[in-house]
């Protein structure tokens, strides 16, 4: 009877742990884990489809404040006239611009006021805005 509950312990853990080898994973979109499945996926005894995840983006290089209006990976300088309007998000300010959003950095434009600006877009900046392509502004007029 000792003998049999010692080896019940055994044999549970056998069990289980046969459930981790398994190669054949129980949802075809994933592979062992749960994790995405880098491996090819038949679609016919004769053919496969290979699949891998997403090949990242590079991310664009720091843009050097101290040099506005120097072109950069990501754009060269442009001008653009518009009404530049308060954003969704409590401190940011929005140029719309012929139908195009840019969300402006670097300088304080006044609101509801028409403009000329120039400045670099720089789409790879990330802000806290979510709204319109980030524009680093070298310089703005009123219209």
């Amino acid at each position: 009877m000792r003998r049999a509950l010692l080896s019940l312990p055994a044999v549970a853990a056998v069990l289980l742990l046969s459930g981790c080898g398994d190669p054949t994973p129980a949802d075809p979109g994933t592979g062992p884990g749960g994790g995405a499945s880098s491996t090819a996926v038949p679609t016919s005894p004769s053919t496969a489809v290979p699949t891998s995840p997403s090949t990242p983006r590079p991310i664009p290089p720091a843009v050097d404040p101290t040099k506005p209006g120097v072109p950069t990976a990501s754009g060269r300088p442009i001008t653009v006239d518009g009404v530049v309007e308060a954003g969704v998000e409590p401190g940011c300010r929005v140029l719309a611009a012929a139908g195009t959003q840019y969300q402006v950095l670097g300088e304080n434009i006044p609101v509801g006021v028409p403009v000329r600006v120039t400045g670099v877009p720089q789409p790879g900046v990330l802000t806290t805005c979510q709204q319109g392509t980030p524009m680093r502004v070298t310089k703005w007029q009123r219209r």
